[in-house]
């Protein structure tokens, strides 16, 4: 996650959490902070896609005479 948002020119930390957080690798908690500003365009990069809008079969953008609704 912290690639994806330096790939797109966010700063990011990962930040650990509790008493175990010195061993990032065994089970313990963490966090991924980013800087206030940057905090919506973060979550919308690391968000799960919709997939109930996309719709493959649609070319009506490519060709809007294929637009039934005219």
């Amino acid at each position: 996650m912290q690639q994806l948002l330096l790939a797109h020119g966010i700063q990011a930390r990962i930040v650990g959490q509790g008493i175990g957080s010195a061993y990032l690798g065994s089970g313990s908690s963490c966090v991924l902070q980013v800087s206030p500003r940057d905090r919506w365009t973060a979550l919308l990069l690391l968000s799960p896609v919709d997939d109930t809008c996309v719709d493959d079969t649609d070319d009506s953008w490519e060709n809007p005479a294929s637009d039934k609704t005219l």
